[in-house]
């Protein structure tokens, strides 16, 4: 099957090594889109996204969309929260305007799908799921083409505060702020706001090709927390994509120690030294759409001579690759939640 990708961030924005597009929310970096929006901040960033490629999209017919998002217009939520207990007042657009479906079913409506609308929420890798389950759809031959996607617009002060709790937010002062595999061995996660829109077929739409899209669950295992990554279990899921072996690894790597240095532990075990990049360095962690800004990294780098610059010293391969005809592209969330991608590109 063959892919299209429409993102923002998007191309050398995914690698912006000034840090345009940072700023502080109660003295936390995150990294937010210069997009403008009135109303729900997530429905916004979908239709924004929509301007762009929405014609394009409609061309391909597609019968079915899938998205993905961890936590859905959860700005809208808090904010009728915080009203609600202030003066007692909710608006009666709440409901339906709150409810994680109602992302699916709005954009569905816009482009003129009649198949199904689905909301995916599963944490980190909900994007990923999203187009793991539009490429299920294609395979039961209910269809020629497919809309997957996700969108995250998580960046308020209540869910700032919740990720901080964590203790694994940056307490960088400077660009980077985020450091995914850091010799320093410090936590340096940050959040931030994305959204992918992408078109899955059957037909050659692009010269994007899936070789292989796997999805598991690792199961519970003493001495691995609820919210570590499972360095074996990951290891065993690239095991069965190691051949063809790709010419470069987006690693999903949000600059948490513990999860960096399994997964590069995994990948290193899987590839050797193979060369690898994470976004989040320059964007941020934007929860359920990273495997799809990831995603349009691959992309990105595959088609372009570009390769980000390193901004600090990571103890994994900083070399440029000397290829890159596939490329694999890992996400990871809690619970044991893994997925992972290989992409071929060209003929």
């Amino acid at each position: 099957m063959y892919l299209r990708l429409w993102s923002q961030p998007a191309g050398a924005a995914l690698f912006d090594e000034k840090g345009l597009y940072w700023t502080q929310i109660d003295g936390f970096p995150v990294y937010r889109l210069p997009i403008q929006t009135t109303g729900p901040r997530a429905i916004g960033l979908l239709r924004s996204l929509l301007k762009e490629c929405g014609e394009e999209l409609q061309q391909f017919s597609p019968q079915a969309l899938y998205l993905g998002s961890a936590r859905g217009e959860i700005e809208m939520l808090i904010q009728a929260v915080e009203g609600w207990k202030e003066n007692g007042s909710l608006s009666p657009i709440l409901s339906p305007m709150s409810s994680f479906g109602t992302l699916a079913t709005l954009i569905a409506r816009e482009i003129g799908i009649e198949g199904p609308a689905v909301l995916i929420s599963q944490a980190c890798i909900s994007g990923l799921l999203a187009l793991y389950q539009a490429r299920l759809f294609l395979r039961a031959g209910e269809g020629k083409a497919a809309i997957f996607g996700a969108v995250e617009a998580p960046l308020t002060p209540f869910f700032v505060q919740v990720m901080a709790r964590l203790r694994i937010y940056t307490a960088a002062a400077s660009m980077p702020y985020v450091r995914p595999g850091s010799s320093e061995g410090r936590n340096t996660f940050a959040l931030g706001e994305g959204v992918a829109l992408g078109i899955l077929s059957l037909e050659p739409i692009s010269p994007f090709y899936v070789e292989e899209l796997r999805i598991h669950t690792a199961p519970a295992r003493e001495g691995v927390a609820f919210t570590a990554v499972d360095r074996d279990y990951l290891e065993s899921l690239l095991q069965t994509m190691k051949e063809p072996a790709p010419d470069f690894v987006v690693l999903h790597a949000p600059g948490t120690k513990q999860g960096d240095l399994a997964e590069w532990q995994a990948v290193q075990a899987v590839w050797g030294e193979v060369p690898v990049v994470s976004p989040k360095a320059y964007i941020g962690h934007s929860l359920g759409a990273a495997p799809l800004l990831g995603l349009a990294a691959a992309l990105h780098l595959m088609q372009t001579e570009d390769w980000p610059p390193s901004l600090y010293s990571p103890f994994w391969s900083t070399r440029v690759p000397p290829r890159r005809e596939r490329a694999v592209v890992i996400g990871l969330a809690y619970g044991g939640a893994m997925g992972a991608i290989r992409l071929r590109y060209g003929a």
